[in-house]
């Protein structure tokens, strides 16, 4: 008798142990549909082309694309050399590259295969209604877009089972108008409000049905080329640096309230700053760290890609090989850089999502 129940416990732990392996299995195998959120990190076409080259519309044009093997080494739309965070993200996911674009997606168009994701991202989007660039969709409009797709029908809610959210509020186009004379107290009450609208979009997000949420921190600000240009690309910008600093750690205190199987916080600053700091892994693979590949003289107004309106003549100097720089331009990674930003971030990544 006592040797049937041993092996009816036995029988059972085995059955128990296999429902935990297949249902692992099954978490291993899921597919996330895929939304893009923010700005110019992330963009991969909803900035459109002007009439004429323009400094919001320079990535339509040469150089950028330069190294997108994926997309024929032509300008995509995106604001790099080739791929950006929101396509490595999609790797990451089992993906090729990023969702298409909100801005040419139709639902008018849907060839019958299962809903993947989207890209409402946009190059000098603001998380302040009204205080972006004129071209550029607010962070709080985009989830608008998003909520009219589920309202008209165009997205099924059923389409959000299994979804993950990146929220890439990140070139600090909100802090643009801070300047050399405020306070820290006074930095660091603006940086409350701009992390609480990154946090009320968390939220709205979660609220319309979204799994999982990440959420780029800054990167360290005054390491970019339009700061450390001041230091003559050989060091970071302090006060840069600061500012990001207090975003970030007003954001890690906001995002703390969340559960964290919902939402997690991407730590960009210390992984660039191991980039920029000699001597790890990270910053051995790229010669020129401060410095950008595709870089203008004029800092206050000139940019990648330049030309001369009267005579077409190059504005701009370019590196011979973007691989070996960490920038690409005054404030976007090259490819190579994004490419080991989020390969450190892939963990993490795989690790929160169950993939």
């Amino acid at each position: 008798m006592k040797m049937n129940v041993v092996v009816l416990a036995c029988l059972c732990l085995v059955l128990v142990l296999n429902g935990v392996e297949v249902d692992a299995r099954r978490h291993r195998g899921r597919k996330y549909k895929l939304l893009l959120l923010g700005d110019s990190f992330v963009d991969v076409g909803n900035q459109q082309a002007t009439g004429e080259m323009s400094q919001i519309s320079r990535q339509w044009h040469t150089p950028y694309g330069m190294s997108d093997s994926a997309h024929g080494y032509r300008p995509t739309g995106r604001f790099s050399d080739g791929l950006v965070q929101s396509d490595f993200l999609a790797k990451i996911l089992g993906r090729d590259e990023s969702p298409p674009a909100y801005r040419i997606w139709s639902a008018e168009d849907d060839d019958g295969s299962p809903f993947a994701g989207l890209n409402f991202a946009v190059a000098g989007s603001s998380v302040f209604r009204g205080n972006g660039t004129e071209e550029a969709t607010s962070l709080p409009d985009q989830i608008d877009q998003l909520r009219n797709l589920l309202s008209d029908g165009d997205v099924a809610r059923k389409d959000l089972q299994d979804s993950v959210a990146l929220v890439a509020v990140s070139v600090m186009h909100d802090y643009q108008m801070v300047n050399s004379d405020d306070r820290d107290d006074d930095l660091r009450s603006f940086a409350n409000q701009v992390t609480d609208k990154i946090v009320d979009a968390v939220k709205h997000l979660q609220r319309l049905g979204v799994s999982k949420v990440l959420v780029n921190g800054l990167p360290p600000s005054g390491c970019t080329p339009w700061w450390s240009v001041n230091n003559n690309y050989a060091s970071c910008d302090a006060r840069g640096n600061a500012l990001s600093s207090m975003h970030n750690a007003a954001l890690k205190r906001k995002l703390a309230k969340f559960d964290d199987d919902d939402v997690l916080l991407l730590d960009l600053e210390s992984i660039f700053n191991s980039v920029f700091s000699s001597g790890t892994d990270l910053s051995r693979q790229f010669p020129t760290r401060f410095t950008p590949c595709c870089d203008s003289p004029d800092t206050q107004n000139g940019y990648c890609g330049q030309v001369d309106a009267t005579w077409g003549t190059k504005q701009y100097t370019l590196c011979s090989n973007p691989a070996d720089y960490f920038y690409w331009d005054f404030w976007h990674p090259t490819q190579a850089g994004w490419n080991a930003v989020m390969e450190a971030l892939k963990g993490p990544i795989k690790d929160f999502l169950d993939i």
